[in-house]
């Protein structure tokens, strides 16, 4: 699954106001000289949260002499799919959205994202600019209204 249905997006913004408000913030952190301190895990979370294709954010790389010199296992998607899995940076991630998104929401998204590790992949496997995992899975149960 490439992008969300509005329901699991809604039972992670729980409210119109709440995705409203979300959007409204990025618009002026993206706007504000904040924009500098936001790194590739900040506009993963975003996209996730609105129930886009994450991927899209990532371009595959192809060049031979990059891929040679390591830029496979340093690329910003596995690191940012990392960060957003990894507990001790859940302060950092969730810092510029001033509490719009809690951690609970994080843990949520936490379940529906899967952590990609580089040394699963090799390099050839993107080079059709293709990616071989789906940017959600929902394997995991998806908590109802009454579960949160």
């Amino acid at each position: 699954m490439n992008t969300l249905p509005r329901a699991i997006t809604a039972q992670v913004l729980t409210d119109p106001a709440t995705y409203n408000n979300l959007r409204l913030h990025w618009r002026k952190l993206m706007s504000s000289p904040r924009k500098h301190d936001l790194g590739a895990a900040h506009h993963l979370l975003y996209a996730i949260l609105l129930g886009r294709d994450w991927r899209k954010g990532f371009t595959c790389i192809t060049n031979r002499r990059k891929l040679d010199n390591g830029a496979f296992q340093g690329w910003m998607l596995f690191r940012a799919v990392a960060a957003l899995h990894k507990p001790s940076a859940e302060a950092e991630l969730l810092a510029p959205f001033d509490g719009l998104v809690t951690l609970t929401m994080l843990q949520h998204i936490r379940q529906i994202v899967p952590f990609q590790n580089v040394y699963h992949f090799q390099p050839d496997q993107f080079a059709a600019r293709r990616f071989p995992f789906e940017a959600y899975s929902l394997v995991a149960p998806v908590l109802g209204r009454d579960d949160r």
